[in-house]
């Protein structure tokens, strides 16, 4: 699969099956912790990547909990921590 790296505009081949969609929620995380400095509820992903529910940005979220490029901290909120990111070649 090839992506489009958000940060230096390059296609890079990878390897990992993701889907357009979860590659579209992990960018949306990297970005908004850069800028807002926490993590994004499921509510901001939702809106972020244009989910009509958070129950909806739920389900990706757990869809990359099992493949482990995310995890969620236990007992908190915005609770959602990047484990690996979209190589950037």
């Amino acid at each position: 699969m090839q992506i489009k790296c958000n940060i230096c505009d390059k296609t890079v081949q990878f390897s990992q099956k993701l889907s357009p969609v979860q590659i579209k929620v992990l960018k949306f995380i990297k970005k908004y912790e850069n800028k807002q400095g926490k993590s994004p509820s499921f509510r901001d992903i939702a809106e972020g990547c244009g989910y009509t529910t958070p129950s909806a940005a739920y389900g990706t979220v757990e869809r990359l909990i099992a493949k482990q490029f995310i995890e969620k901290r236990q007992y908190s909120a915005r609770s959602i921590v990047l484990l690996r990111e979209i190589p950037c070649g």
